[in-house]
C-alpha cells in the first residue's frame, strides 16, 4: 500500500513541478512579446535618447586654467531681500513650528533669554554659519550678511525681544 501512495505522491507532485515549469516558460516569453525585445535587439531610439538624457551629469569638473569664474545667483547683485522675505522663504519652515528645537518666533521668552545671553552678534554668527541643526544661512548659500543680519533683526522684532 506505501508503494502505492508513494506512486500517487510522486505523480502528482511531478504534474504540479511541470505546471509550474509550464507557467514559468509561458511568463519569459510573454514578457518578451510585450517588451518587444530579444537579447540581440537594440535600443529603439527614443529608448536611447531617454536614457541619455536621465545619465546626464549633474555638474561637470572644468580644469581649464585659463576659464572664467561665473558669478554664483546670490552675487548677481540687485536688491538685497528684506528680513521679512528671508524669513518667509528659508527661516519661517523651522522657526514658526519649533522643528529640531528651533525656537519659535512666538516665543518671546526664549528670545529675549537668547539676546540678553548671547548678545545679537552671537546670534547674527549663528544664522550665518549655522548652529546645531541649523545650516549656514538657513540652508539658502546665496544669502548675503546683510539679509541674514535683516533676518534676525526681524526675528527679534516679531518677538518682542529687541
Amino acid at each position: 500500500m506505501t508503494a502505492d501512495h508513494d506512486k500517487t505522491f510522486f505523480r502528482t507532485f511531478m504534474i504540479v513541478l511541470g505546471l509550474l515549469v509550464a507557467i514559468t516558460v509561458l511568463a519569459i516569453i510573454g514578457a518578451n512579446i510585450i517588451t518587444g525585445m530579444t537579447a540581440n535587439d537594440e535600443m529603439r531610439p527614443e529608448q536611447i535618447s531617454r536614457v541619455k538624457e536621465r545619465t546626464q551629469p549633474v555638474y561637470a569638473v572644468n580644469t581649464d586654467p585659463n576659464a572664467t569664474q561665473v558669478a554664483a545667483s546670490g552675487d548677481e547683485g540687485g536688491e538685497p531681500m528684506s528680513g521679512e522675505e528671508v524669513f518667509n522663504n528659508v527661516c519661517t519652515a523651522c522657526h514658526t513650528s519649533g522643528v529640531a528645537g528651533a525656537p519659535e518666533v512666538s516665543d518671546t521668552g526664549a528670545w529675549e533669554k537668547r539676546l540678553s545671553e548671547q548678545g545679537k552678534d552671537t546670534l547674527y554668527t549663528r544664522a550665518i554659519e549655522g548652529y546645531k541643526s541649523m545650516p549656514a544661512k538657513g540652508g539658502d548659500p546665496s544669502l548675503s550678511e546683510e539679509e541674514m543680519h535683516k533676518a534676525v533683526d526681524y526675528i527679534l522684532s516679531e518677538a518682542g525681544a529687541s
